[in-house]
């Protein structure tokens, strides 16, 4: 772990979809990694958000329950975004 690592969950990759949900403005992104703390999604073209801002992120996969996370955007840069589970 790098001196300026400040993760204090390990991360896990996953090839997994979602929705990053703001009021009435969704993006469906791809998940990079996961961790008991937040997570990591690729950035889409013209991301409204900025970092502070709560969203709601919705884990999508097959057919049944979507897992459904509270989020806050907590940094992002040109092609990811970091949010941490509130």
């Amino acid at each position: 772990m790098s001196f300026f690592e400040r993760r204090q969950a390990p991360r896990e990759a996953k090839q997994v979809q979602a929705l990053v949900v703001r009021g009435t403005t969704a993006f469906q992104v791809d998940v990079a990694d996961l961790s008991k703390g937040g997570a990591c999604v690729k950035r889409p073209r013209n991301w409204p958000f900025n970092i502070g801002d709560a969203v709601f992120l919705y884990l999508v996969g097959s057919p049944g329950p979507v897992m459904a996370m509270e989020a806050r955007v907590i940094w992002f840069k040109d092609d990811e975004i970091g949010l941490q589970y509130l």
